[in-house]
């Protein structure tokens, strides 16, 4: 009887010890789940406002009897509500030069786009054949760095050119 006893105690105990390391089991592996589904779902705002990557085009025309430049801004794939600067530098994406042609900052809409048009007087020479590049900055100067840059090309001297902006390597 004693034996039988015995025996039927350590059954309970292995029981309950299996049991114990079962649901501990369950639980890590649940908390495993858990903490890979927060990884996998989590997206700092940057990233969340940034899923298109931000890209443009600037439009240029010159007027010859007046000496007005004008340059036309669309930019998508910023942060909402974001301020960037903005301008027109002398030398390529790769080899800036000075700011030539300063503009006011851009700011995004609440879907991240830009559309705005900016004059700059007394621009005698018209949009010169290479020399010019149009850079937006990630923040609000220029020392923030560059978010998009677009070479300004026009081989054949025209009043109106289109530059293509696009990502910088960080």
């Amino acid at each position: 009887m004693r034996n039988h006893r015995f025996r039927l105690k350590c059954g309970v105990v292995w029981g309950r010890l299996l049991v114990a390391l079962l649901l501990t089991l369950f639980a890590l592996v649940g908390l495993t789940a858990l903490a890979h589904a927060q990884r996998q779902s989590f997206r700092s705002p940057l990233m969340v406002s940034l899923q298109q990557a931000p890209s443009g085009r600037a439009d240029l025309s010159w007027n010859p009897q007046n000496h007005v430049l004008t340059v036309t801004l669309h930019l998508s794939g910023l942060p909402p509500g974001s301020t960037h600067a903005a301008h027109i530098h002398a030398g390529t994406c790769s080899a800036k030069g000075n700011i030539l042609y300063p503009f006011k900052n851009v700011v995004a809409n609440a879907t991240g786009n830009v559309s705005t048009t900016v004059t700059t007087k007394n621009v005698t020479s018209g949009i010169p054949d290479t020399g010019w590049n149009i850079t937006v900055h990630q923040g609000a100067t220029a020392e923030t760095g560059d978010l998009l840059c677009g070479n300004v090309v026009n081989p054949k001297r025209a009043v109106s050119v289109s530059a293509l902006l696009r990502a910088t390597s960080p």
